[in-house]
């Protein structure tokens, strides 16, 4: 007997559904500047993720952006975000036009040589810029994507969102035991798409730094290109002038071994975060800063948490 979900979950599913409906109908342009706007709001209307998002530019870039300056970034970071969920729902719209009209593509070169290797390519990159969209092109490029994804908790909306990520011949992925799965289309010749830039919780995550922080990251990248041998490409993504996306592929990274097999995942993680962090620091409007990304904190060591306790005691007393 399937678990029936909360009320509320048909009725965020029912509102969304209508305010897709609602952006599908305006141009393209317009259905982005609406997207913004609400992200604006969104940013007023919670102070929870605005909280999250000043402390993290704070903590993150003050030592460059003065407080006016990383308020600015984080008003546009939300309104990105409104833009890029709006323009989402012209995707059905967007298969149908040609590529010249929706993108502006450099550095395919790079996607290719890895894809030209045999082995599948393991595409990387962060909630930065439209990666949803980079995903929907892709298959132009002859490189079809099967993207790894954290499923929804509303399971309506999770189907619906599914739904639109595959209508251009996309795969969809659970990251609930993927690894075979993802092995599987890698030999068949397929790029796997993984974001990186997410909070891992529990013991599963790598603390590597990430702008100056000890950030809990996902291992599966590099363990995935070690265990298969697909080399890595990583892809950012911008809006330009025009309202086209500007998809930059970079220089392919292969995994090789230099020592022990969990030492050698650490370091490519960590150099595949760096490349992340370089690119967010060019551009930083595009990337979610509301995410709670520091959220999981190392352990302390044993004497530091003891001597903890112990100031604690003598305080008490």
């Amino acid at each position: 007997m399937s678990r029936r979900e909360p009320i509320g979950h048909l009725l965020v599913y029912l509102a969304g559904r209508l305010i897709f409906a609602l952006m599908a109908l305006l141009p393209t342009r317009a259905a982005r500047r609406v997207g913004a706007v609400l992200g604006r709001l969104f940013f007023h209307l919670s102070p929870r993720h605005r909280r999250i998002a000043l402390g993290n530019l704070a903590a993150a870039l003050g030592d460059r952006l003065s407080e006016t300056e990383r308020l600015d970034v984080a008003h546009a970071s939300f309104a990105h975000l409104g833009a890029i969920v709006a323009d989402a729902t012209h995707f059905p719209r967007h298969v149908r036009r040609p590529t010249e009209e929706l993108a502006v593509y450099d550095g395919v070169e790079h996607l290719q040589a890895a894809a030209a290797l045999g082995r599948g390519v393991l595409v990387f990159s962060g909630h930065y810029g439209h990666w949803e969209l980079v995903a929907l092109l892709q298959h132009r490029l002859g490189l079809p994507m099967t993207m790894v994804v954290s499923p929804l908790e509303n399971t309506r909306y999770d189907r619906f969102i599914t739904r639109l990520r595959q209508i251009s011949g996309n795969t969809i992925l659970s990251k609930r035991r993927a690894a075979r799965p993802i092995l599987k289309a890698l030999h068949e010749g397929r790029a796997i798409a993984i974001l990186i830039d997410q909070n891992v919780r529990g013991e599963g995550g790598l603390f590597v730094d990430f702008f100056g922080r000890p950030a809990s990251t996902t291992p599966a990248l590099a363990t995935l290109a070690f265990r298969s041998g697909a080399p890595i490409v990583p892809v950012f993504s911008w809006f330009l002038p025009d309202g086209r996306l500007q998809i930059s592929y970079r220089p392919m990274i292969q995994a090789v071994r230099q020592g022990a097999i969990e030492d050698d995942i650490r370091v490519l993680t960590r150099s595949c975060t760096a490349i992340l962090e370089e690119e967010i620091r060019r551009r930083p409007s595009f990337w979610m800063w509301m995410h709670n990304r520091w959220r999981t904190r190392p352990p302390e060591p044993v004497g530091a948490a003891a001597a903890g306790t112990g100031r604690r005691a003598e305080a008490r007393g």
